[in-house]
């Protein structure tokens, strides 16, 4: 789990051809289908199936200490 309690999806930074779908504790067999359809569009189109600016928010460059989990 992240420290601001959101999951970690898209391109790994500085690693070429890896990436992370991560962070999902138990939310993630609610979330595993819509995962994995937009990591597999990122990775085979480059694009997620989802809005771009809304998958932005799921990136592993985001700054995860700049809000705390509220869902506790």
């Amino acid at each position: 789990m992240t420290p601001d309690g959101v999951a970690v999806c898209g391109k790994a930074p500085g690693v070429d051809g890896f990436y992370l779908a991560i962070g999902m504790c138990g939310q993630g067999f609610m979330m595993g289908p819509g995962v994995g359809a937009n990591m597999s569009s990122v990775i085979t189109k480059g694009k997620p199936v989802m809005d771009p600016e809304a998958f932005q928010l799921l990136s592993p460059t985001r700054d995860f200490y700049k809000s705390k989990e509220k869902l506790k």
